[in-house]
């Protein structure tokens, strides 16, 4: 797949997910060990399912009526592994002239998983702009976006990370993140990284 055609395939997936994001968020957190996303129920993890299902086992009780307007909790996401490290060079998504974020990609031995990750720089958070992330893994041997999460409105920031990818030996991955400013969108993609 060539770039533009990741390009309209990554814009397609993160518009769908951004859709389906709550609004009402939860605050931005600089929490060392977690931070909180609204993730879209197709992306759900086991641990959230885990969660889900020991809630309905366990119903509230009939005396408390849960209103169903009610939006659903942001999930705490845990940081990657504590051995991850990052894998190729540094990439940057630039806003008007200005770099916006530094885009990298990890990996880790102990999880044999790899991420995504992107930080917006200060000087493009100091210009208080709107934006929505897209942060995921492309996996080049597949041709496939993987471990796509969203952040509206750069809540959870200011470390986006993509949720953990198992590559199988032999898979070539590259991080990937996509802007959504707020009079264009971007791609940026890492280097190419192989088991």
């Amino acid at each position: 797949m060539d770039r533009l055609a990741a390009h309209v395939v990554a814009t397609a997936l993160l518009t769908a997910a951004l859709a389906a994001v709550p609004l009402a968020l939860a605050k931005p957190t600089s929490e060392a060990s977690t931070f909180k996303v609204a993730l879209p129920a197709a992306t759900a993890t086991p641990s959230a399912s885990a969660a889900a299902s020991a809630v309905t086992s366990n119903p509230a009780p009939t005396s408390t009526p849960t209103p169903k307007s009610t939006p659903t909790k942001p999930e705490l996401v845990p940081i990657p592994c504590p051995d991850a490290f990052q894998v190729g060079t540094t990439s940057y998504a630039h806003w008007h002239g200005m770099i916006a974020f530094s885009v990298k990609q990890f990996y880790s031995p102990k999880c044999h998983s790899v991420y995504g990750y992107a930080y917006p720089w200060l000087q493009f958070r100091e210009q208080k702009q709107h934006y929505d992330l897209g942060m995921a893994v492309f996996d080049l041997t597949h041709d496939a976006i993987v471990g796509a999460r969203t952040f509206v409105n750069g809540t959870a920031g200011p470390d986006f990370w993509s949720a953990p990818f198992v590559p199988t030996a032999g898979t070539c991955t590259q991080g990937l993140a996509h802007v959504f400013f707020p009079d264009t969108e971007t791609d940026t993609f890492t280097d190419k990284f192989c088991l």
